[in-house]
């Protein structure tokens, strides 16, 4: 809300270095600008039918600030699983029916989070702090690092009305490392509460680095760029669903776009993404769901040459477009 390291990965000091490290373009990720459109969303929840929904829930603003209608599905913290996402992917039909949730890990996370009120994680049986919590920032990381590796959108992160200030702008928040990597014609799904701001994204190889002169994905947008930040403006589907213990007037909004978006127009071969770099100076509520037409748990990571074979045509003529002017 807006209002340690693995052995043989850099240091954290090194790392922050790196965040000036020269990208392509920091690309703003907004209903119809750099998404994919999404055009049904199958939930599972305990006890239940699957729900299938084939359009957004619609949102009724009044007064601004926290006073938008956009919540529908039973108000419980019992978890609600994201089963299958489809996409209108440039007028081609894509099914999403696989999670990535073989596993994550949190590292290299801001200190900072320690001595801030307000940071933690939810989930739909409890909440994990970051600040004094039992466990301090190691239970707080291990509870983050779960949310990655699975689909329940009642659990998830959140920053809300952070004491006695938030954490310097610019230092990135943490990283996180899957266990079984991500390929470029995979999917990023994310999903935020009240979906009204932002969080930028930096792609890690497998070395855990930031990968060289690739875009940078600013999910939300700036709060400068259109639309507004009423809830529900700046992600292109509300799911209606809200946690009962978490803020239960603000459901889940999500936005979707391709791992590829990362490559687009840069001229950097596309590899595998080890996973991301997290700068939440948007103080935005995440969730970051990987998934793809193929299983996760069975694949195998193919060489960088063999990568562009293997995206198709439209991809590589995306890929072949004119480089961006990088940004260092």
């Amino acid at each position: 809300m807006k209002i340690f390291s693995l052995s043989g990965l850099p240091s954290l000091a090194l790392l922050w270095s790196a965040a000036g490290l020269c990208h392509a373009a920091v690309l703003s990720v907004l209903p119809g600008s750099n998404n994919i459109p999404i055009t049904r969303v199958i939930y599972g929840i305990p006890g239940s039918p699957d729900v299938v929904q084939t359009a957004s829930v619609p949102v009724t603003h009044f007064g601004g600030g926290f006073n938008n209608h956009g919540v529908t599905g039973p108000l419980t913290n019992d978890p609600v699983t994201l089963k299958s996402v489809s996409l209108n992917h440039g007028g081609l039909l894509v099914d999403l029916n696989f999670v990535n949730s073989v596993g994550a890990t949190v590292v290299n996370m801001n200190p900072q989070l320690a001595s801030i009120s307000g940071i933690g994680v939810f989930n739909h049986n409890g909440a994990t702090v970051a600040s004094n919590g039992p466990g301090g920032l190691s239970a707080f990381s291990t509870a983050l690092a779960s949310t990655f590796s699975n689909s329940n959108l009642r659990n998830f992160s959140y920053y809300d009305f952070l004491s006695p200030s938030p954490p310097t702008p610019g230092i990135p928040d943490y990283d996180v490392l899957y266990t079984q990597p991500m390929l470029p014609t995979d999917y990023i799904v994310i999903t935020e509460r009240n979906g009204n701001t932002f969080f930028r994204v930096t792609p890690l190889g497998m070395d855990g680095s930031p990968i060289a002169n690739t875009n940078v994905l600013l999910f939300g947008g700036l709060q400068t760029d259109p639309p507004n930040g009423e809830g529900y403006s700046r992600y292109q589907w509300n799911s209606g669903y809200a946690a009962a213990g978490n803020f239960p007037t603000q459901a889940q909004a999500f936005t979707a776009t391709s791992a590829f978006k990362f490559f687009e127009g840069t001229g950097v071969t596309p590899v595998a993404i080890r996973g991301f770099r997290i700068d939440n100076d948007g103080e935005a509520d995440v969730k970051i769901i990987i998934m793809g037409t193929t299983s996760f748990e069975t694949r195998v990571i193919p060489e960088p040459s063999s990568f562009l074979l293997s995206l198709g045509a439209g991809v590589i003529f995306a890929f072949s477009r004119k480089r961006k002017r990088q940004t260092c």
